[in-house]
């Protein structure tokens, strides 16, 4: 499915569970839901980000990064910039 999404996100506790590294992000910005709400997750503000993980997907290597946020039933989106 095409989230529409252009950056990509995780859950906070998926990060922990995974245990994959994050720390506080240099540039924090709001999002907002498709009916124009902020998110229900700090405020709408995203201030955490992952740091690059190596990934393969369809056996290719690929570099990402992911904000950290509240999805609900989602654990995670990957965006296309």
């Amino acid at each position: 499915m095409d989230s529409r999404a252009i950056r990509n996100h995780i859950l906070l506790i998926a990060v922990k569970r995974i245990g994959l590294p994050y720390r506080q992000k240099k540039y924090l910005y709001l999002l907002i839901t498709i009916l124009g709400d902020l998110i229900a997750y700090k405020g709408g503000i995203i201030n955490l980000k992952t740091g690059p993980i190596q990934l393969t997907i369809k056996g290719r290597p690929v570099e990402i990064s992911f904000n950290i946020l509240l999805l609900g039933k989602d654990k995670a989106i990957l965006g296309m910039p």
